[in-house]
C-alpha cells in the first residue's frame, strides 16, 4: 500500500471531517427517532391494527416518494449553492420538519408533513454525501465508508433513547418527536459551520490505475453520457439497497418461520446483520485503499451473495447467523463507495449525480416492498433470499466496470473548464 499524501489535510479540513460525521449521525438519528416513534404516531392518529394500515402506508409512500424526489430536486442547488449552503438549510429544517407530525391529528395534514419530511430527508442525505465526496478528495484515499458507519452508530444511540421514550409515550409522539427533533435542530446549527465552502475544490491526485477522479479542468466528460452513467450506478444499487429493506422488512421472519426459530433468535440475527453493517463500514476505507474501490465492489457482493447462499443452504439457525453476518459485510460498503466514484466522475456536477443515484435509490426503496411482497405471496417466504441474490449478480459484474469508466470529454467539458476557470479567479 502506498504511503498515504495528507499534504492537503489542513485543521479546517479535518474539522470539516468531523462534522461530516456528526451530520452522518443526526441523519441516521432522524430515521430512528420517525422508527421508534411510529407506533404512537399511529395510536395518535387512531391507525392502530390491521384497520389502520391502509392509511398509515399512504403516509409511509408519501415519505418514501419525497425522499426520492428530494435527492434528485437538491442536486441542482448543490451545485450552484455548494453543499455548505444546502446543509445549513437542511439541517435545520430538516429536523423541525418531524415536530409537526407529532402534533398532527387528520391522515391529510400528516400525509403533507410527511412528504415535506421525506423531501428534506433526500435532499439531506444526498447533500452530506455530497460533501463526503468533497472532504474525500482532500484526503486522496477512501474515507466514505466510515461516513456512514456513523450513520448508523446514529441510528443505533437516538434508536435506543427513542425506545425509552416509546416506552414512556404509548399514545402520542408529541413529546418524543418535539424533543428529539429539536436536539437534531441544535446539532444540525453547530454541523453547518463547519462544511466546506463551494470553491473548496481540491487540486487533482497524481493518476492512479483505477478508480482515479476525473479533473475538472482537464477532462470534463460530456453532460448526456455521464447521467446515463449515474442512472447505471443507480441501477446497479438498488440490489444492494432492496437487499438490505429485505432484511429490514422480512429478516425476522424468514428466520423465524423458515428455519423454525424462536423470536428472539431471530431478532438476534437481524442485529447481527446490523451489526456486520456497522463493523465493516468502519474498516472498508482502510480495505478499500488497500484493494481499490472497484475491486473491493465486486469482492463485496459476491460476499453478500455468498451470505445469502449460506443462509439457504445450511438452513440451520448457525448458518442463518453465519450467512446474515455475511450479508451485512458485503452489503456495508457497496453504497458509500458507489456513490463516492458517482461524485468524483465529475467534481462541478457531483450534487447533481449523487442525487441522480440516490434516486434511483430511494425509488428502490418504494419498490423493493411491494416487489418482496409480491415474491412472497406468490413463491413462498422460503423464497424470500433470491430476489436480492439475484439483483446483486449485475451489480458484481458490471459494478466494477462502471466505477472504472472514464469518459471522454464533450462539448460540455470546455463550459465546464470556463466556470472553473472563473469560480478561482474570483
Amino acid at each position: 500500500m502506498n504511503k498515504r499524501d495528507n499534504s492537503l489535510v489542513t485543521p479546517r479540513i479535518r474539522r470539516a471531517r468531523i462534522a461530516t460525521f456528526a451530520g452522518f449521525m443526526m441523519v441516521g438519528a432522524m430515521m430512528y427517532i420517525w422508527s421508534t416513534g411510529v407506533t404512537a404516531f399511529r395510536e395518535q392518529l387512531g391507525l392502530s391494527g390491521d384497520a389502520g394500515d391502509v392509511n398509515f402506508g399512504i403516509i409511509a409512500f408519501g415519505i418514501g416518494l419525497g425522499s426520492a424526489a428530494g435527492s434528485f430536486l437538491v442536486g441542482r442547488f448543490l451545485d450552484v449553492f455548494g453543499s455548505k449552503t444546502v446543509i445549513y438549510v437542511t439541517a435545520v429544517a430538516y429536523p423541525l420538519s418531524i415536530i409537526p407530525l407529532g402534533y398532527s391529528t387528520g391522515v391529510s395534514f400528516a400525509l403533507g408533513c410527511g412528504v415535506v419530511l421525506g423531501l428534506l430527508r433526500g435532499a439531506i442525505d444526498t447533500a452530506f454525501n455530497t460533501h463526503g465526496v468533497q472532504v474525500e478528495r482532500y484526503y486522496r484515499r477512501p474515507i466514505m465508508s466510515a461516513f456512514h458507519a456513523f450513520y448508523s452508530l446514529g441510528g443505533f444511540l437516538l434508536g435506543m433513547v427513542g425506545s425509552a421514550f416509546a416506552s414512556r409515550f404509548t399514545d402520542s409522539a408529541q413529546m418524543p418527536f418535539t424533543v428529539l427533533g429539536g436536539a437534531m435542530v441544535v446539532v444540525g446549527l453547530v454541523v453547518g459551520r463547519f462544511m466546506l465552502d463551494k470553491n473548496d475544490i481540491a487540486p487533482e491526485a497524481p493518476a492512479s490505475k483505477e478508480d482515479a477522479p476525473i479533473s475538472p479542468q482537464e477532462n470534463a466528460p460530456n453532460t448526456k453520457a455521464m447521467i446515463l452513467l449515474m442512472v447505471g450506478f443507480g441501477v446497479l444499487l438498488l440490489g444492494s439497497m432492496v437487499g438490505e429493506g429485505a432484511i429490514a422488512d422480512w429478516g425476522q421472519e424468514y428466520i423465524r418461520r423458515v428455519l423454525n426459530t424462536p423470536i428472539s433468535t431471530a431478532g438476534m440475527a437481524v442485529s447481527v446483520f446490523i451489526g456486520a453493517e456497522c463493523i465493516g463500514r468502519l474498516i472498508g476505507d482502510r480495505v478499500a485503499e488497500y484493494l481499490g474501490a472497484s475491486r473491493m465492489v465486486f469482492i463485496s457482493a459476491l460476499l453478500a451473495i455468498g451470505g445469502l447462499l449460506v443462509t439457504v443452504i445450511g438452513h440451520s439457525q448457525l448458518f442463518g447467523m453465519i450467512g446474515f453476518a455475511m450479508f451485512g459485510l458485503g452489503l456495508s460498503c457497496i453504497a458509500p463507495l458507489m456513490l463516492s466514484s458517482a461524485g468524483r466522475k465529475d467534481p462541478l456536477n457531483a450534487g447533481r449525480n449523487i442525487g441522480i443515484v440516490n434516486c434511483i435509490g430511494y425509488s428502490g426503496m418504494l419498490l423493493g416492498p411491494a416487489a418482496i411482497a409480491t415474491v412472497v405471496n406468490y413463491f413462498g417466504i422460503e423464497r424470500l433470499l433470491f430476489f436480492p441474490m439475484l439483483l446483486l449478480v449485475p451489480l458484481a459484474i458490471f459494478g466494477p466496470i462502471l466505477m472504472r469508466n472514464q469518459l471522454k470529454k464533450g462539448k460540455q467539458g470546455k463550459q465546464q473548464i470556463a466556470v472553473q476557470k472563473n469560480r478561482q479567479a474570483s
